[in-house]
């Protein structure tokens, strides 16, 4: 049963991959020292790595089974360190969405309310979860500020919209 506390609690959902991981634990070591309640969401097998990173705090940590039989990738593969290949990021990137029900009924089991939802950009769907039970999620990127204005301005000029050819010269 979930409590009303006057501490906030945050949940911290990166994706499955060192990169995307460690700039969240940043944040979850930040967000802690300044008092607030902190659970972080990860898989049995990224759990090792997580819990090294926080064993001197009390962030509490929550295992969520990963999809099994993705087409290609192997089984156990619960990190995009493990793929054997990136032409499998995209099937990989995707069967996370298949976490969502298990998503759904650990947040209510958590033993307070909930603050807010801050997730990784490539775990989209947790969207959908956070506006079912009326929590804020929010977006978080890890990358340096130069790499997320330079992908900013890419987007914003188009840059990569049209593709010159010989004809174009």
């Amino acid at each position: 049963m979930t409590t009303v506390s006057s501490t906030p609690h945050i949940v911290l959902f990166p994706f499955m991959s060192k990169g995307h991981t460690i700039p969240i634990l940043h944040l979850a070591r930040l967000l802690r020292r300044r008092g607030i309640t902190v659970t972080i969401f990860t898989t049995p097998a990224n759990r090792p790595f997580v819990s090294d990173s926080l064993a001197d705090t009390d962030i509490t940590i929550v295992d969520l089974p990963f999809p099994e039989n993705i087409d290609g990738v192997p089984p156990g593969v619960e990190s995009t360190e493990k793929l054997p290949s990136m032409s499998l990021f995209v099937p990989f990137a995707n069967a996370t969405k298949r976490m969502q029900p298990n998503f759904e009924q650990a947040l209510q089991s958590l033993p307070s309310s909930i603050t807010c939802i801050v997730s990784d950009g490539f775990l989209g769907w947790t969207l959908q979860s956070a506006t079912k039970f009326g929590i804020p999620r929010w977006v978080f990127y890890g990358m340096s500020c130069y790499s997320q204005s330079v992908s900013r301005d890419v987007m914003l000029n188009g840059l990569l919209s049209r593709h010159e050819t010989d004809e174009d010269e």
